[in-house]
């Protein structure tokens, strides 16, 4: 098949599920690259009021985007690949179809007031970004339904050449309005990245492009709950860069800005899992494998715990150093930050299998994770009404934290009582683990080794996680099996 080629709903990718996990881990990296290429290059070049007015814009755009047209992407993995999963491929068309068609409207009409919001409050007054925000909205919700869709068949290698080529153009014209100094238009490069991605690979409408009813019906109720959960959960994210920019001084929403830059890459390990986790756990339930579904929630959870929690407690024990290495001595107070903000993100990485089997498992499953999502950022804006003017910037990080208590536990303890998971050990040991890691912080913040301490610390750390997690170091061998019987089941 032609890697090159647009979106092919009429073949369905029977590769195994641990080609298809590198491949997927690739492509999840390439195009974090952009925006952590964004972060870097400005932040090193120019000034930390820029970093955080660009990344604020990009915030913005993304966080509109979440109203409707991203939704559609989650929608597309689940009935597309339910339908291919039940043999289909004409109604896994007509979905796509239909799909696309919400996608573009939900995006052009949102792009309006996310225009607005950016000319009168964000930029104030400033024509061309207010422009950029616009495009890069509709740029963004085409990338993430395309997406979407080349999960769902498994045409995760066709996905990676785009994401490899829209990223190299993005970063490349990032350089050169950078070099330029074209700073009005900094959001350009990586807004031609996105609709570049979404104009190759965007499906072919078929013939017959009508859906029934009652599955339109499905399919918009679904839409409409994912939005209220990615709304308070990644778009939660999203708008405390957004709040950062608006109460700290350029400074120090800039500090905000290159911590959140560094404390979401590791989190593209577990996103790159979800999109391969989701599509196989919608094909288990067109199959009525529930018990396949079950299987696959306990590997992931405890998969993800064993390796995330390894890599952020890595990361949050050498904060100082990272910061120094990636964006020099003037961010350095973002390491203070740093920490908080990568404790929330692994609490919202954790709970990536218990959401997939929810949103799969039954029509009402998705309300769940969306209104534990909601009870979670309406909590966390709380915590920002009265930290904030207390605490300054660190206090929307502090809120965020408290937010993702709710939004990362909550579906987890749903699905662990729902399905009776024998993880009552296994959480023990992370709260041990995660104990361990804060008297390591502290004691080598007191011995005031330097970064020598830091290094120490994380190497003491990795030895005791390692002890704490080896009864489940075998699930990281096993964890592809049941997603790769799921689709073998499927070869004739």
């Amino acid at each position: 098949m032609n890697p090159f080629g647009r979106l092919d709903l009429n073949h369905s990718e029977n590769t195994s599920f641990a080609r298809k996990g590198v491949l997927s881990t690739a492509s999840v990296g390439v195009q974090g690259i952009v925006r952590f290429a964004y972060s870097v290059i400005i932040g090193r070049v120019l000034t930390p009021a820029i970093l955080s007015a660009t990344n604020s814009a990009i915030s913005l755009a993304l966080f509109i985007s979440l109203l409707w047209p991203t939704a559609t992407s989650t929608a597309a993995t689940k009935f597309i690949a339910r339908s291919q999963g039940a043999g289909d491929h004409d109604l896994a068309a007509r979905v796509a179809s239909h799909l696309a068609r919400v996608t573009t409207v939900a995006a052009v009409a949102l792009a309006i007031p996310a225009g607005l919001f950016s000319f009168f409050f964000q930029a104030r007054g400033d024509l061309v970004t207010a422009v950029l925000v616009m495009v890069l909205v509709i740029a963004w919700a085409g990338y993430t339904y395309v997406r979407g869709a080349y999960f769902a068949v498994g045409q995760i290698g066709r996905a990676l050449v785009w994401d490899t080529i829209s990223a190299s153009v993005s970063v490349g014209l990032l350089v050169g309005v950078v070099m330029l100094r074209w700073d009005a238009v900094l959001l350009l490069p990586i807004t031609v990245g996105y609709l570049l991605y979404a104009i190759i690979g965007w499906p072919r409408r078929p013939a017959n492009p009508g859906l029934e009813r009652d599955l339109a019906r499905e399919i918009n109720s679904f839409t409409t709950w994912t939005v209220i959960g990615t709304l308070a959960s990644t778009g939660f994210l999203q708008l405390t860069m957004v709040v950062a920019h608006a109460v700290g001084p350029g400074n120090a929403s800039g500090m905000y800005a290159a911590a959140l830059t560094l404390a979401t890459p590791a989190s593209m390990l577990a996103r790159s899992f979800s999109l391969l986790l989701f599509p196989s756990m919608a094909k288990a339930t067109g199959q009525s494998d529930f018990e396949s579904v079950r299987r696959q929630t306990d590997l992931a959870t405890r998969a993800l715990i064993v390796v995330m929690g390894a890599i952020f407690g890595t990361i949050a024990l050498l904060s100082a150093p990272i910061v120094r290495v990636v964006y020099g001595q003037k961010y350095a107070d973002a390491a203070t930050i740093l920490p908080i903000l990568l404790v929330a993100a692994l609490l919202v990485t954790l709970n990536v299998g218990a959401v997939n089997a929810l949103s799969t498992s039954t029509s009402t499953g998705v309300r769940i994770p969306a209104i534990l999502s909601v009870a979670g950022m309406v909590l966390g804006l709380v915590a920002m009404v009265v930290l904030i003017p207390l605490t300054g910037v660190i206090g929307v990080a502090w809120s965020y934290l408290v937010g993702t208590a709710i939004i990362g536990f909550g579906p987890i303890v749903v699905v662990w009582r729902q399905e009776g998971l024998r993880w009552s050990g296994l959480w023990l040991r992370f709260l041990v683990g995660a104990l361990v890691a804060v008297l390591l912080a502290v004691a080598a913040k007191a011995l005031e080794w330097g970064y020598l301490g830091d290094i120490l610390a994380t190497a003491a750390f990795l030895l005791v996680w390692g002890g704490l997690m080896y009864p489940d170091l075998g699930v990281l061998n096993s964890v592809r099996k049941p997603a790769r019987r799921t689709t073998e089941e499927q070869t004739p």
